[in-house]
């Protein structure tokens, strides 16, 4: 049984447009997803749109039971590569052809956005005939005015080439990014789900989804969202204040879920944490960084009843500098005795198979874990999760290769001497898939279709895992994110010296744009 609570719904036949914003994982993914409630605010506030939201495993939208085939456009939020293969089977139970070539002017516009499309669109071309570069407050307005405009969008298709931040297969593409966070989208009317069902419960709990920042400069190696979305922005302290108690009084939540590629860097994280909670207001966040982490953060979690934190230490020291992730360990264990004697729990997470890593350092890794499980007084209040490091596009790990057999002989090493303890690894297989899924070309587009259908074997995969030459043009030569052509394999170099790269709030700017107004 499901309740929803502000659910927006309109007259069909006064409205010029029906948008279905789908969301291709499970509905406690998609409720705690802030984009997701982004998109559905800020199209409804138009009165020409009415958007209904369709979550997989379902085609027909939440709000009025409509089929994708009867809706003008279609929109997906794609935050996993795994999601790929939802997308076409949500669309073809939908009623709609997931080859756009076998879809005509009857049938609605298909485009897709979130980090997934904003990296790496080619292998869902031929699936998806738009796809959003960046953040969607910026451009949906113009491609929804543009849609209107046209009599026949799909055969027009051109005509949304000169939108910024909107790719049409094959031209180039920047992305376009929110400059003001006090003037970004923060949805006040949240829909609120009631249920007894906990496959329903969002996965943040009953929270109201606070958005304090976006975009990250840390210069982490293998993350992808870092360089997608610089800079970061933030909202003001009095803006996030206003909008958690208009939150409230829309809502009646009291729990906040504080939203943010690191929310811990934000500027004034204390005095927000004390102010929300001098409000009466309890306070969360999905995770963490250890280099940012203070004493007064921990305290207002504790305060709030948060009982489990989320920490990446990623590996050991030579391979986290490498990563230039340099969190030293003493920081991570004056944390962890912090959190622990607070009486938290803590999630730890840990990656793979980086480049330039050795089997010394994986048992180096296997001996660090175990000291930290020494600092727990309780059993399980430490908790590991081990996962293979996936290179990503527009990082400079994105020409690597994935050794599925070289990653499996480490993961399997640690199970063995990790047996008992408190530890989930991540499969090496489903590593390559979304290695082939995120680095691969139009190619891959056949190989989503014959895994939706079944008809594809493990040996296929693997014929994409290999590494590309630095001189080689790459899939996705023509997604512009705003960096230097050359500043990825100048972090590579550096990345295989084991040289940091710091970090350029607290040290100078090392000039990653290809525009000298990225962050302007």
């Amino acid at each position: 049984m499901l309740k929803e609570h502000h659910v927006v719904l309109k007259n069909p036949r006064q409205v010029d447009l029906r948008f279905a914003s789908c969301y291709p994982n499970l509905y406690r993914t998609a409720m705690s997803s802030l984009g997701f409630h982004i998109i559905y605010h800020f199209l409804n506030s138009r009165e020409d749109v009415w958007c209904e939201r369709v979550v997989y495993p379902y085609y027909r939208s939440l709000e009025s039971s409509t089929p994708l085939k009867n809706f003008d456009m279609i929109g997906f939020s794609l935050q996993y590569e795994q999601d790929y293969f939802h997308l076409l089977e949500m669309l073809e139970k939908g009623g709609v052809p997931y080859r756009k070539k076998d879809r005509d002017h009857n049938h609605p516009l298909v485009i897709a956005g979130g980090p997934c499309a904003t990296a790496n669109p080619l292998p869902l071309s031929p699936f998806v005939d738009l796809f959003i570069v960046g953040e969607a407050e910026v451009i949906m307005d113009e491609l929804i005015d543009t849609y209107l405009e046209l009599d026949d969008p799909k055969g027009e298709i051109d005509a949304f080439k000169d939108i910024k931040g909107v790719y049409v297969p094959d031209n180039p593409v920047q992305k376009a990014l929110v400059k003001d966070m006090d003037q970004a989208c923060h949805p006040i009317y949240q829909v609120v789900p009631e249920t007894d069902d906990k496959n329903l419960i969002p996965a943040l709990g009953s929270s109201f989804l606070l958005g304090v920042s976006r975009g990250c400069t840390r210069g982490c190696r293998f993350c992808m969202a870092g360089y997608l979305y610089r800079p970061r922005r933030e909202a003001s302290l009095n803006k996030l204040f206003k909008i958690a108690e208009k939150g409230y009084d829309a809502t009646g939540l009291q729990k906040i879920a504080l939203i943010g590629a690191a929310v811990s860097d934000y500027t004034r994280i204390d005095e927000l944490c004390a102010g929300l909670l001098e409000r009466g207001f309890k306070v969360g966040t999905p995770s963490l960084r250890i280099e940012s982490i203070t004493s007064g953060t921990l305290e207002s979690l504790q305060q709030s009843g948060l009982k489990t934190i989320t920490l990446a230490p990623e590996s050991v020291w030579k391979v986290r500098k490498s990563l230039n992730k340099p969190v030293s360990d003493e920081k991570t264990i004056k944390v962890l005795k912090k959190a622990l004697h607070m009486g938290m729990n803590i999630k730890m997470y840990f990656l793979s198979g980086s480049p330039f890593e050795t089997y010394e350092d994986t048992k180096e890794l296997v001996t660090m874990m175990k000291d930290l499980l020494k600092l727990s007084p309780r059993k399980n209040a430490i908790r590991f999760s081990v996962n293979p490091l996936i290179p990503k596009p527009h990082t400079p790990l994105q020409w690597e290769g994935y050794d599925v057999k070289e990653i499996k002989s480490r993961l399997n090493y640690i199970k063995s001497q990790l047996k008992g303890y408190p530890l989930k690894v991540d499969s090496p297989r489903s590593g390559l898939i979304q290695y082939v899924l995120s680095t691969g070309g139009l190619e891959v587009a056949d190989l989503i279709e014959k895994s939706y259908k079944n008809q594809l074997s493990f040996r296929d995969w693997l014929a994409y895992s290999t590494r590309r030459d630095f001189g080689l043009e790459l899939p996705w030569k023509n997604i512009d994110v705003g960096l230097r052509a050359d500043f990825l394999k100048e972090e590579y170099d550096k990345m295989k010296e084991g040289e940091i790269t710091p970090w350029c709030e607290e040290t100078a700017c090392y000039n990653c744009s290809s525009s000298k107004s990225l962050c302007k």
